[in-house]
Protein backbone atom coordinates (compact mmCIF):
# COMPACT_ATOMS: atom_id res chain seq x y z
CA UNK A 1 0.00 0.00 0.00
CA UNK A 2 1.48 3.31 -1.11
CA UNK A 3 2.40 5.88 1.74
CA UNK A 4 -0.40 8.03 0.96
CA UNK A 5 -2.86 6.08 0.90
CA UNK A 6 -1.71 4.76 4.36
CA UNK A 7 -1.95 8.56 5.33
CA UNK A 8 -5.24 9.22 3.73
CA UNK A 9 -6.19 5.86 5.52
CA UNK A 10 -5.65 7.00 9.16
CA UNK A 11 -6.63 10.21 9.09
CA UNK A 12 -9.90 9.26 8.06
CA UNK A 13 -10.08 6.56 10.80
CA UNK A 14 -9.05 9.07 13.57
CA UNK A 15 -11.72 11.29 12.07
CA UNK A 16 -14.40 8.77 11.95
CA UNK A 17 -12.90 7.77 15.50
CA UNK A 18 -13.01 10.89 16.63
CA UNK A 19 -16.51 12.02 15.38
CA UNK A 20 -17.71 8.61 16.32
CA UNK A 21 -16.95 9.38 20.08
CA UNK A 22 -18.02 12.67 19.92
CA UNK A 23 -21.39 11.68 18.59
CA UNK A 24 -21.88 8.77 21.27
CA UNK A 25 -20.95 11.64 23.78
CA UNK A 26 -22.93 14.37 22.87
CA UNK A 27 -25.82 12.03 21.91
CA UNK A 28 -25.53 13.81 18.37
CA UNK A 29 -26.23 10.33 15.73
CA UNK A 30 -25.68 12.35 12.99
CA UNK A 31 -22.20 12.92 14.52
CA UNK A 32 -22.07 9.57 14.98
CA UNK A 33 -23.13 8.04 11.48
CA UNK A 34 -20.30 10.70 9.52
CA UNK A 35 -17.94 9.01 12.17
CA UNK A 36 -18.76 5.71 11.05
CA UNK A 37 -18.55 6.76 7.22
CA UNK A 38 -15.00 8.00 7.72
CA UNK A 39 -13.91 4.73 9.39
CA UNK A 40 -16.06 3.26 6.15
CA UNK A 41 -13.80 5.33 4.13
CA UNK A 42 -10.94 4.54 5.92
CA UNK A 43 -11.20 0.91 5.82
CA UNK A 44 -12.35 1.39 1.39
CA UNK A 45 -9.46 3.34 1.03
CA UNK A 46 -7.04 0.79 2.34
CA UNK A 47 -8.97 -1.89 0.00
CA UNK A 48 -8.69 0.10 -2.71
CA UNK A 49 -4.86 0.12 -1.89
CA UNK A 50 -4.57 -3.43 -1.65
CA UNK A 51 -6.37 -3.73 -4.73
CA UNK A 52 -4.06 -1.47 -6.59
CA UNK A 53 -1.47 -3.15 -5.06
CA UNK A 54 -2.41 -6.30 -6.29
CA UNK A 55 -3.43 -5.07 -9.73
CA UNK A 56 0.09 -3.78 -10.13
CA UNK A 57 1.78 -6.76 -8.85
CA UNK A 58 -0.57 -9.02 -11.45
CA UNK A 59 0.17 -6.63 -14.42
CA UNK A 60 4.50 -7.12 -13.29
CA UNK A 61 3.80 -10.75 -13.04
CA UNK A 62 1.58 -10.70 -16.84
CA UNK A 63 4.86 -8.87 -17.93
CA UNK A 64 7.05 -11.08 -16.67
CA UNK A 65 5.12 -14.30 -18.26
CA UNK A 66 5.03 -12.48 -21.41
CA UNK A 67 8.64 -11.52 -21.47
CA UNK A 68 9.45 -15.09 -20.54
CA UNK A 69 7.17 -16.19 -23.32
CA UNK A 70 8.87 -13.48 -25.59
CA UNK A 71 12.41 -15.13 -24.52
CA UNK A 72 10.56 -18.82 -25.38
CA UNK A 73 9.41 -17.64 -29.17
CA UNK A 74 12.46 -16.23 -29.48
CA UNK A 75 14.62 -19.49 -28.05
CA UNK A 76 12.38 -21.28 -30.74
CA UNK A 77 13.17 -19.37 -33.78
CA UNK A 78 16.71 -19.63 -32.73
CA UNK A 79 16.58 -23.42 -32.57
CA UNK A 80 14.90 -23.15 -35.63
CA UNK A 81 17.47 -20.98 -37.40
CA UNK A 82 20.38 -22.86 -36.16
CA UNK A 83 18.71 -26.05 -37.18
CA UNK A 84 18.40 -24.80 -40.66
CA UNK A 85 21.99 -23.78 -40.78
CA UNK A 86 22.98 -26.89 -39.83
CA UNK A 87 20.48 -28.92 -42.36
CA UNK A 88 22.38 -26.58 -45.09
CA UNK A 89 26.11 -27.05 -44.21
CA UNK A 90 24.88 -30.90 -44.38
CA UNK A 91 23.64 -30.78 -47.63
CA UNK A 92 26.94 -29.04 -48.50
CA UNK A 93 28.85 -31.43 -47.30
CA UNK A 94 26.87 -34.22 -48.96
CA UNK A 95 26.65 -32.27 -52.48
CA UNK A 96 30.95 -31.83 -51.66
CA UNK A 97 30.57 -35.64 -51.52
CA UNK A 98 28.46 -36.33 -54.44
CA UNK A 99 30.23 -34.07 -56.55
CA UNK A 100 33.55 -35.63 -55.37
CA UNK A 101 32.13 -39.13 -56.27
CA UNK A 102 30.90 -37.99 -59.62
CA UNK A 103 35.10 -36.17 -60.19
CA UNK A 104 36.34 -39.76 -59.21
CA UNK A 105 34.34 -41.84 -61.30
CA UNK A 106 34.87 -39.30 -64.09
CA UNK A 107 38.41 -39.93 -63.64
CA UNK A 108 37.90 -43.51 -63.39
CA UNK A 109 35.96 -43.83 -66.26
CA UNK A 110 38.77 -41.75 -68.39
CA UNK A 111 41.57 -43.95 -67.01
CA UNK A 112 39.62 -47.02 -68.13
CA UNK A 113 39.28 -45.48 -71.61
CA UNK A 114 42.85 -44.03 -71.54
CA UNK A 115 43.92 -47.80 -71.05
CA UNK A 116 41.92 -49.34 -73.76
CA UNK A 117 42.94 -46.61 -76.24
CA UNK A 118 46.41 -47.29 -75.06
CA UNK A 119 45.43 -51.27 -75.46
CA UNK A 120 44.17 -50.77 -78.63
CA UNK A 121 46.93 -48.84 -79.34
CA UNK A 122 49.63 -51.37 -78.77
CA UNK A 123 47.38 -54.05 -80.56
CA UNK A 124 47.73 -51.77 -83.47
CA UNK A 125 51.11 -51.51 -83.65
CA UNK A 126 51.68 -55.33 -82.71
CA UNK A 127 49.43 -55.84 -85.70
CA UNK A 128 51.27 -52.91 -87.82
CA UNK A 129 54.75 -54.72 -86.82
CA UNK A 130 53.44 -58.24 -87.87
CA UNK A 131 52.18 -56.88 -90.87
CA UNK A 132 55.82 -55.19 -91.37
CA UNK A 133 57.90 -58.70 -90.68
CA UNK A 134 55.17 -60.75 -93.10
CA UNK A 135 55.97 -58.16 -96.14
CA UNK A 136 59.23 -58.03 -95.28
CA UNK A 137 59.37 -62.33 -95.30
CA UNK A 138 57.15 -62.11 -98.15
CA UNK A 139 59.40 -59.16 -100.14
CA UNK A 140 62.28 -61.67 -99.14
CA UNK A 141 60.09 -64.88 -100.60
CA UNK A 142 59.88 -62.96 -103.06
CA UNK A 143 63.26 -62.45 -103.90
CA UNK A 144 64.43 -65.50 -103.47
CA UNK A 145 61.86 -66.89 -105.92
CA UNK A 146 62.98 -63.99 -108.12
CA UNK A 147 66.44 -65.15 -107.64
CA UNK A 148 65.71 -68.92 -108.60
CA UNK A 149 63.71 -68.14 -111.66
CA UNK A 150 66.70 -65.65 -112.82
CA UNK A 151 68.59 -68.68 -112.06
CA UNK A 152 66.30 -71.14 -113.82
CA UNK A 153 66.65 -68.55 -117.04
CA UNK A 154 69.93 -68.80 -117.40
CA UNK A 155 70.39 -72.35 -116.86
CA UNK A 156 67.71 -72.53 -119.63
CA UNK A 157 69.24 -70.16 -121.62
CA UNK A 158 72.60 -72.12 -121.02
CA UNK A 159 70.74 -75.16 -121.82
CA UNK A 160 69.33 -73.54 -125.10
CA UNK A 161 72.98 -72.67 -126.16
CA UNK A 162 74.50 -76.12 -125.49
CA UNK A 163 70.97 -77.50 -127.36
CA UNK A 164 72.18 -74.58 -130.49
CA UNK A 165 75.21 -75.58 -130.36
CA UNK A 166 74.53 -79.65 -130.91
CA UNK A 167 72.60 -78.93 -133.02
Amino acid sequence: MSQPSRSTALIDRLKGTAKKAAGAVLGNEDLEREGELHQAKAGLTVDAAKLEEEAQREQEEAAVTARKREIEVERHRLEAEELAEKREREIAVEKAAAEREVKAEAQRKERIAEQQAAAEQDALARKQQAAARELTEEQQEAARIEAAAARAKETAQALDEITEEKA
